[in-house]
């Protein structure tokens, strides 16, 4: 039984991995998403020091 519900688990993991990961794709437009600094909150923090 124990075995069973880690199977479950692990297959629901990868469900909503894949998931998150092709909403994120649809959502970026083909850009690469990774490592962007949105321009705004970076001017709001240059403008406040």
């Amino acid at each position: 039984m124990s075995q069973f519900l880690s199977m479950l688990l692990m297959v629901v993991a990868v469900v909503l991995t894949v998931c998150f990961g092709v909403a994120a794709w649809r959502l970026s437009d083909g850009t690469d998403i990774t490592g962007q600094i949105p321009q705004q909150l970076y001017d709001k923090s240059k403008s406040n020091n």
